[in-house]
């Protein structure tokens, strides 16, 4: 087993429990500092410690283990170790916060259209089109609304969150695309409209960062340039700005969607 693990890389383990397979796992991959849907399934590997039993009428029930794996030779891009993180940034978000209004439990939709007319406050559009999408989903979850002078934002927190924030977060991208039409097409008092699920976008955004710097300083000492691995045009954006003030390299993104990436080249 150790010769396996050295032909798949780096390597990081962690072990959750929960009712079922699927509930530890996603318990594990948290652990790691990953959220729902945030890895595809080859990048990394479930081995079940104790398989969950139902026992009789509840009596003698036995909640299941697992252990999960991160493989694979690009795992750095994707996401620090534990040492690095420096823990789990769930632990950042306050549910007693108060600079927006309370949360709301959204399982079964009792919004009224008449929450997206143009006199109600901006607020109440978008809690309405955020759980509205929500509840087309099929999802249950908590949506807490922050605003100042130039950001709108959602964070929706909940269960079972990976359909709505989609592979490498595309379709939470295109909910906030689309909350930003609905809310604000042909206003002239326009405010930037953010949607994040369990605080994946924060943590991508400093996983991106962190990638960047360290493939800068490679093409810097190198002396020739790097490509990374292929982004949404929001990853990409992240990598330009993270980088644009070094005077030690440049950054350019080349390819077609959705192999579209940044390449990093040591400045002349």
């Amino acid at each position: 087993m150790p010769g396996k693990s050295e032909k798949r890389g780096r390597q990081q383990v962690a072990r959750a429990s929960g009712r079922t397979v699927e509930l530890a796992t996603q318990r594990a991959l948290a652990e790691l500092d990953f959220a729902p849907g945030e890895l595809a399934d080859d990048q990394f590997e479930v081995t079940i410690v104790i398989p969950p039993e139902e026992g009789f009428m509840g009596v003698g029930a036995v909640d299941a283990v697992v252990e999960v794996a991160l493989v694979g030779e690009d795992f750095d891009f994707y996401g620090p170790s534990v040492e690095e993180s420096g823990g789990d940034d769930y632990d950042d978000y306050d549910e007693d916060d108060e600079t927006g209004p309370a949360e709301e439990l959204v399982g079964w939709y009792e919004g009224s259209e008449e929450d997206m007319e143009a006199d109600k406050p901006a607020a109440t559009r978008l809690r309405y089109f955020v759980e509205r999408v929500l509840w087309g989903m099929g999802l249950k979850a908590q949506v807490k609304i922050t605003e100042d002078e130039e950001t709108l934002s959602a964070e929706v927190t909940g269960d079972d969150l990976g359909i709505l924030i989609g592979r490498r977060g595309q379709t939470l991208d295109a909910v906030e695309y689309l909350a930003g039409i609905a809310l604000f097409s042909g206003s002239p008092e326009r405010k930037r409209v953010e949607v994040d699920a369990e605080g994946y976008k924060g943590r991508r955004k400093k996983q991106i960062e962190r990638e960047a710097f360290r493939k800068a300083d490679e093409a810097a000492r190198r002396g020739r340039p790097v490509q990374l691995n292929p982004m949404t045009a929001a990853e990409r954006k992240i990598v330009h700005i993270a980088l644009r003030d070094r005077a030690d390299v440049t950054t350019v993104s080349e390819g077609r969607e959705p192999n579209r990436s940044v390449v990093i080249s040591p400045a002349e």
